[in-house]
Parts: C-alpha cells; structure tokens; sequence
C-alpha cells in the first residue's frame, strides 16, 4: 500500500516544479532603447529601462532619470556586454535585453568602423535582430530621454512611426538582420534612417530626417529628405503616400499613391555600365486647388508633371551617390550581380567605381486611376441649376 502512495506523489511533484529560467519581474530590469556613441577611446552605452509600476525613483553612477515611466542610465565600456555587466551596478538589477527595438548609434562613432561594436547583438541570443537602428547627431541618450506625444516610452514611439512608413516615402525603415543582410551582401554597403529631436511649440520633438550612407562598415555622408523619397523609389520601397505638384505658381496639385514599382535594367561591358529605370505610379486625385475642372486633358498634364517630379528626386539622389559619395546604394549594383554573376568577381573590388562613371537614364509613367467623386474644382462658380430646391449647389 505505501509503495502505491509513492508512486502517485512523484508525479505530483513534478507538475508543481517551478521554471528554472523564469524572471522574476522585481528583480529584473528590462531595455526597450540602446544607444552606442564615441566616448575617448571607450563605448558610451546608453540604456532606457521599463519602470515597473510601483517601483521608486531610481538613478546611476554615471547618469540616471527618466520621465516617470523609464529610467536612463549610461556608462562606458570597451564592449557592449562590459557596458551591460557594469549597468547592473547603477540599475540594481539585471538587465535584460529580450524587448530592445530600438538601437540609436551616435554620428561621432558611426564614422569610425562602427559595425565591429554591434557584434554582440546578434552573437547573443538575449539581443533582437528585429530591432530598428538609427543614426543620430545628438547624443543618443538625448533620443532615449527626449518626451513622448502618445507612448509612455520614447523607444516604444519611435518604433511605433517606423510601422507607418508604408504612408510616407520620406524616410526608410532598417531592422538588425536587413543591415546585416547589406553589408554582408555582394554590395557591403548600407543605409540607416537618421533620427533628430527638433522644437514644436516650445516642446523638443524627435524627428527621422534623412539617410545615412554606410560604406566599408563606416558611415561617410547623407541624403535629404527629397533624396530619401529618390532612394525608396530606386529600392521600390514606396507602398504609399502622397505627392503635390505645382502647375504654376499658386496651384497645386496633390496625388495619392497607391502602387509605385521600379524596374532597373543594367547593361554591363567591361567595366563600363549603362542602367535603364523604369518607373510606373499609380494614384488617385487627393485635391485639386486650381481652377481648372478635372478632364482627360488635365489629367494628363498632371501626370506628365508628377512623372518630371519623380524623375527630378531620383536625379537628385544618383548625382549624390555618384558624384559625391560614390556609393551604390541603389539596387542597381544587386541588379547587376544577378544578370553578369559570372562576371561580377572580376568587378566586385571596383563596383563603387563603376556605378560613379555608370550612365544611368530614367523613364516614368504615371497613371492617375481614379479622380475623387467630383470633377469640378471648389474655387469655381457654377450656375445654380434651374429649380434647384437646395441652396447648396454640387
């Protein structure tokens, strides 16, 4: 009879054993934001925890605060898993990496050979390689700290304007694995969205403004703004949006896009290239502010305008990815790779220089596929029609 007794609590005990890798959440500090900037001859790595609800303020060693619902903390190191052993000292707790998203890395470090300190990110498997980066001119921390309009935390916010870029070609979105899928390409080179704070009434704001160029592991200039909207359309990353064009001085036009697909035909002689891109659009009419009512013969006029102003942003983003950055990151150079693979060995070394010389022309079409629900413009006077019982007139 005892041995039965035995028999059914070993089980039990089993079923009741608790995780042994659980975390216990008063014990742990968990990061939502990184940043990685020059220090000396060190790495400042700066950190924005979860405050847990109910926990006190608390501050580190080397820099602490927060805006009530994180907590910063900064210190630097020779390594990013130095800095983070060091942190604990500042946090009091252990600091976890599992819900990073965020990775801001300072301009001063990303002109060096910044990639070699971002070893640890995909090295370890606490870290997320479907984490954002950036590039900032300020100190990272700056970022991290800077307040909020919706979330509670700046990292949370910031990621959160990332998933909206299907509406706005002004910017680029970059996770950890497609950076490292760049730079470990048949093109080591790259792009990051460029991160600012800016003032808005009297409030300092952050703000994606531009693209950093990344080549040999080093970040050696930027696109504007229109030059970002030039480099989406090359990388056939615009799914959305809206563009406005002027058929003179006061009227504007504004289109919104829903289908904007780019084709690039390269063309490979020796080392001397010649590109094709072709470029269709698709969009509807968003407003009309001239005083022209909406016909075929309008409508084409708009969009021979949106074509040249289509072509004008990609002239503006070549001339300075050959010209004053010689470096391809286009697409066109993948192009190549794809059509001439057994050709390109030979031409690899040199690629940056042969898309500087490439001759490279730009044909787009732009198809306006649906014109709102009226034709008439607002600004003009229409007779009022005979009998009308409405006082407002369509």
């Amino acid at each position: 009879m005892m041995g039965r007794i035995i028999l059914l609590i070993i089980p039990f005990l089993f079923l009741v054993t608790g995780c042994w890798s659980s975390q216990e959440l008063d014990k742990s500090a968990f990061v939502q934001g990184i940043g990685l900037n020059k220090s000396e001859d060190q790495l400042r790595i700066s950190v924005e925890i979860i405050k847990a609800a109910g926990t006190g303020e608390q501050s580190g060693g080397e820099g602490g605060g927060g805006n009530g619902q994180s907590i910063l903390l900064e210190r630097d190191a020779d390594s990013i898993i130095q800095g983070a052993r060091g942190l604990i000292k500042d946090a009091k707790r252990r600091l976890y990496f599992d819900h990073a998203r965020l990775w801001v890395i300072g301009e001063d470090l990303a002109k060096e050979d910044f990639i070699s300190f971002l070893d640890e990110s995909r090295r370890d498997q606490m870290f997320r390689l479907n984490s954002y980066l950036f590039i900032t001119e300020k100190n990272p921390i700056d970022i991290l700290s800077n307040s909020t309009l919706y979330e509670d935390l700046s990292s949370a916010e910031i990621v959160s304007a990332l998933e909206q870029t299907q509406f706005n070609a002004e910017f680029t979105a970059v996770k950890m694995y497609e950076f490292y899928k760049l730079i470990e390409g048949p093109i080591p080179n790259a792009y990051l969205p460029i991160i600012q704070t800016k003032k808005e009434k009297d409030k300092a704001i952050t703000s994606i403004d531009g693209t950093a160029v990344i080549r040999t592991n080093k970040m050696v200039g930027k696109l504007n703004t229109l030059e970002t909207v030039g480099l989406n359309i090359l990388l056939n990353q615009v799914k959305g949006g809206d563009t406005t064009i002027s058929l003179n001085d006061k009227e504007k036009v504004s289109i919104e896009i829903r289908k904007s697909e780019t084709q690039i035909r390269p063309t490979l002689d020796g080392n001397q290239l010649k590109a094709h891109l072709k470029i269709e659009i698709e969009g509807t009419l968003a407003d009309n502010t001239t005083k022209s009512n909406v016909n075929e013969k309008w409508i084409k006029k708009v969009e021979k305008e949106i074509s040249n102003n289509t072509e004008k942003y990609l002239r503006l983003t070549l001339n300075k990815l050959q010209n004053e950055l010689k470096t391809d990151i286009s697409g066109i150079g993948l192009e190549t790779y794809r059509k001439y693979p057994k050709q390109w060995g030979n031409i690899q070394s040199e690629w940056n220089e042969i898309f500087s010389d490439a001759d490279i022309s730009i044909e787009v079409h732009t198809n306006i596929t649906h014109q709102g629900l009226i034709k008439k413009s607002v600004n003009r006077k229409h007779k009022k029609p005979y009998n009308n019982p409405y006082k407002l007139t369509f």
